[in-house]
């Protein structure tokens, strides 16, 4: 598929952050300017808050977009002023190898796999979701600290003790 084709269908997917981005970018820069320090440091984590959005929005609800938004904008800033600071805890992770999902198998039987996710829902409401991004959606430790309130620290320290529950129990 060429770029060309593959602009237009983002278009299509995404009519509500289309729309949020040319309601909200100007209020947003300008709401944003003094906490980041300058107008083109405001837009660079406005811009950053929408790229994260384009690239997460599938597994979020519509109807919780505005709460969605506010909080991966937050953590845009965080993650900008950390970066003018000297420090970029998304460079540092990359070097982190994480576990796949599934082990490195992503066809377990779909048995085991309702299993899992039956094992899932007996935990808390913070655990649930962290899982659910990670094992449903497959997004790593970093992808669901940036587009949720919860660090990555905590994010993988929930993913890994789960990992380490289905060794337990799977072998």
């Amino acid at each position: 598929m060429s770029v060309e084709n593959n602009s237009k269908e983002e278009l299509i997917l995404f009519p509500q952050i289309e729309a949020h981005f040319r309601k909200n970018f100007t209020t947003l820069v300008k709401r944003f300017t003094k906490r980041a320090g300058t107008m083109w440091a405001a837009e660079d984590v406005v811009q950053g808050a929408y790229e994260r959005a384009i690239r997460y929005y599938r597994p979020f609800p519509d109807e919780d977009f505005e709460r969605w938004f506010s909080i991966i904008l937050s953590n845009s800033l965080r993650d900008f002023l950390a970066a003018e600071r000297g420090y970029s805890p998304i460079e540092d992770e990359e070097n982190v190898v994480e576990e796949a999902p599934y082990e490195g198998c992503p066809h377990y039987p779909e048995e085991i796999m309702r299993e899992v996710f039956d094992l899932i829902l007996t935990k808390s409401e913070v655990q649930i979701e962290i899982l659910s991004l990670h094992f449903k959606h497959e997004l790593s430790a970093t992808d669901i600290s940036q587009i949720t309130d919860y660090s990555y620290a905590k994010t993988h320290q929930i993913i890994q003790r789960f990992r380490n529950e289905l060794r337990d129990l799977y072998g």
